[in-house]
C-alpha cells in the first residue's frame, strides 16, 4: 500500500460586497509543503459568478488564474498566497482556513476536490465546460490552432505592458512571428449582457461593447511601439457575433477598433483562420 502524503487544501473566495458574507469560491490550490506535489484548478461555472455579481469582468478572473498559475511554485503557505491576493488583487479575493489533506494519489484527489467545489451541477445549470462570452471564444481559438497543428509554434497572452504601461495586467490571446512581422490575435466578447437593475426605461438587453474600446485603446499604442522597434504588428480582433449586428453600440466599437488597424473576425470563421496561420507557418 503507498505511503498517503500530506498535502494543504487552498480555496480561493470571490467576495463581492465587501460588508457581505456571500461568496462563491473561484479556485483551489493544492501543495506540498516540502516542494512536491502543487497544483490549481479555477472555476469555469460562469453562471454562478454571474448571479452573485452581475457586472463581474470574467478577463479580470484570468488575469487572477494567469498570476497564481505563473507563481504556483513559490506559493507553499498559506501566508504566501494571501499576501499575493492581497497585493495583486485587494480585497475581492479571500483564502479561506487551510484544509488537510491526506492522499496516495495527489493528481487524483485533485480531481475529486474540483468536483465538490468547483463543479456543482444543479437542475438547469450548464456542465462546466459549457462557457459564455470571451472564455467561449478563447477555448474555440484554443481548438482551432490546435487541430490546424500551429498552436505549438504560437505565443499565448502576450505581455505587453512594454507598450501600454507599468502595471497593465493585459495580455494579447495568441501571437506569433514571421520576419519583422508580429501577427496577433485576441478574443473580444460583443456578447449582449442584461442592464443593471433599476435603470428606467432601459433596453431589455445591452451590448458589451468594453472590451472591444480597451482593445483599440491598447493596440494603438502596440503599434505605435512596435514600429519604433522595426517590427510590424497586426492584431484580429475574433467576435462572438456576426458582423452584420444592428445594434448601435456595437457598429460602434467594431467602428473604433477598424479605425485602430484592428481587423474584426467572426469566431465562425475560426477554422479558416487557423488555415491561414498553418500557411503562413509551415510554407
Amino acid at each position: 500500500m503507498a505511503e498517503k502524503r500530506q498535502l494543504e487544501l487552498y480555496l480561493l473566495r470571490f467576495l463581492p460586497h465587501a460588508l457581505r458574507d456571500d461568496f462563491v469560491t473561484v479556485g483551489l490550490l493544492l501543495v506540498e509543503s516540502d516542494g512536491g506535489f502543487a497544483e490549481a484548478r479555477f472555476t469555469r461555472d460562469w453562471r454562478m459568478l454571474q448571479c452573485v455579481a452581475p457586472d463581474v469582468e470574467l478577463e479580470w478572473f484570468e488575469m487572477v488564474e494567469r498570476e497564481i498559475r505563473g507563481r504556483l511554485g513559490s506559493l507553499r503557505r498559506r501566508e504566501d498566497l494571501m499576501q499575493l491576493t492581497s497585493e495583486r488583487f485587494g480585497t475581492m479575493l479571500d483564502v479561506a482556513l487551510t484544509k488537510a489533506v491526506l492522499t496516495e494519489d495527489p493528481a487524483k484527489e485533485m480531481e475529486v476536490l474540483e468536483e465538490i467545489y468547483l463543479a456543482p451541477r444543479r437542475a438547469g445549470m450548464p456542465a462546466p465546460h459549457e462557457r459564455a462570452g470571451r472564455v467561449a471564444i478563447v477555448s474555440t481559438m484554443k481548438e482551432a490552432f490546435g487541430n490546424a497543428g500551429v498552436l505549438e509554434l504560437m505565443q499565448r497572452d502576450l505581455d505587453v505592458v512594454k507598450y501600454t504601461g507599468p502595471g497593465d495586467p493585459f495580455r494579447i490571446d495568441f501571437g506569433y512571428r514571421v520576419g519583422s512581422a508580429v501577427k496577433m490575435f485576441h478574443a473580444v466578447s460583443l456578447h449582449p449582457i442584461k442592464p443593471k437593475a433599476g435603470l428606467m426605461g432601459a433596453p431589455a438587453v445591452a451590448t458589451n461593447v468594453d472590451q472591444a474600446l480597451a482593445l483599440a485603446y491598447r493596440y494603438s499604442r502596440v503599434e505605435v511601439g512596435m514600429r519604433q522597434e522595426q517590427l510590424q504588428a497586426s492584431l484580429t480582433a475574433v467576435v462572438d457575433q456576426e458582423m452584420a449586428l444592428q445594434d448601435e453600440k456595437t457598429r460602434f466599437a467594431l467602428g473604433i477598433l477598424e479605425q485602430n488597424s484592428v481587423r474584426v473576425r467572426a469566431v465562425g470563421e475560426m477554422v479558416e483562420i487557423a488555415g491561414e496561420v498553418r500557411r503562413e507557418l509551415r510554407a
